[in-house]
């Protein structure tokens, strides 16, 4: 299972990020916790279709489970799609992974 959080910072002291398929970073983490890899959401600044676009990104990668503070509707269906599960959450990255795992 690979974790991702969409999140405002690389680093594990960074927040949440609202818009999941917008978020400028991904981290992703093992079903451990151990951090896996930081990726620069290539769609942030898409004009139009970033949600199937960043939930390729995110299946691509191996995604099972993508965290952030906010999905639309149209992301939630793309991440379905895919076999992609999904988790509100808010708070530092370092936090809400913990919760994911435990």
């Amino acid at each position: 299972m690979t974790i991702a959080i969409a999140a405002t910072a690389p680093e594990l002291n960074g927040q949440i990020a609202m818009h999941g398929a917008r978020a400028p970073f991904y981290l992703l983490f093992d079903e451990q916790g151990n951090m896996l890899e930081v990726l620069a959401n290539p769609v942030v600044q898409a004009e139009g279709g970033a949600a199937p676009r960043a939930a390729l990104f995110l299946a691509d990668k191996g995604v099972t489970l993508l965290a952030a503070g906010d999905f639309g509707s149209r992301f939630v269906s793309e991440l379905e799609e895919r076999g992609i599960n999904h988790a509100l959450m808010s708070g530092l990255v370092s936090d809400v992974i913990v919760e994911l795992i435990s």
